[in-house]
């Protein structure tokens, strides 16, 4: 389904000096990260909606590259 869009951005990432580089790579999609969670609420979004949650499963990672491919700023928690 996502074969043809992967492929072209695995080409587009890879020119600009990068190796194969995986389309979801954290570092790439999601530079800035908070640097403490302070409240308990806030580690229990980050632990259902969070990043690591979406990569775990393959309808996770399917919301993910929908809203990488509508331009979203931030993908997930």
């Amino acid at each position: 389904m996502f074969t043809g869009i992967l492929q072209k951005t695995v080409v587009a990432v890879s020119t600009l000096a990068f190796r194969e580089a995986h389309v979801f790579n954290r570092a790439i999609l999601k530079p800035k990260v908070r640097c403490h969670f302070p409240k308990p609420r806030e580690v229990k979004r980050i632990n259902v909606h969070g990043w690591d949650k979406r990569m775990s499963t393959p309808e996770g990672r399917r919301v993910l590259m929908r809203r990488i491919l509508k331009g979203r700023y931030n993908i997930s928690h």
